[in-house]
């Protein structure tokens, strides 16, 4: 099967998780995606210039897809609660990019939710499209995805400017991998 044949195949499946699962993006979905991303942390770390509108993600969603390179998945919890979201794009045969990670707020420090949003993402990456590497970037100031980030074993290459404001750019390898920290955590959230 090809990379394109697995994108739209998965853009029909669910990647399920021990806490959460990663839904394909639908249309339902998007007022929800509107109201946390239109949220004044997520604003401030998407670097958004305003508040976005329904209709400017339904026109982004029309775009996303007509693309082949690109999964965009929210983050349920395991009672169908949309909580945030979660992206591989730029998908070639050697590498994409992680990216448009985001957790309600309300949520974001009662469980790992974002650390398994990333590993699954990631997980999904290296064993299902077979790339070998991929890039991610998280603003500057962000100390909790730098964090995160690195916890995974991606290394810092460079900052880059987005917008007018700097951002850390970051590339893992496969060989580089670390998901044993997470898979830890997540399994004594899930024991407590």
């Amino acid at each position: 099967m090809t990379q394109q044949e697995i994108v739209a195949e998965f853009r029909q499946k669910n990647i399920c998780g021990k806490i959460i699962d990663l839904s394909p993006v639908t249309e339902k979905a998007l007022p929800e995606i509107v109201r946390l991303r239109n949220t004044p942390k997520m604003i401030y770390y998407f670097n958004q210039a305003g508040e976005i509108t329904l209709e400017s993600q339904l026109e982004w969603y029309k775009k996303y897809l007509q693309r082949k390179d690109d999964l965009y998945w929210t983050i349920c919890t395991k009672d169908g609660k949309i909580i945030g979201t979660n992206r591989l794009y730029d998908i070639t045969p050697e590498k994409c990019e992680q990216g448009s990670l985001m957790v309600n707020e309300n949520f974001s420090m009662t469980a790992p939710y974002a650390a398994e949003a990333i590993m699954l993402s990631l997980d999904f990456a290296f064993e299902v499209l077979g790339v070998n590497s991929i890039i991610n970037d998280n603003r500057h100031d962000n100390k909790n995805m730098n964090s995160i980030t690195r916890r995974f074993g991606f290394t810092f290459l460079r900052e880059i400017e987005i917008r007018g404001v700097a951002y850390k750019y970051y590339e893992l390898y496969k060989q580089n991998y670390k998901k044993s920290a997470v898979e830890e955590i997540i399994q004594l959230w899930l024991e407590r």
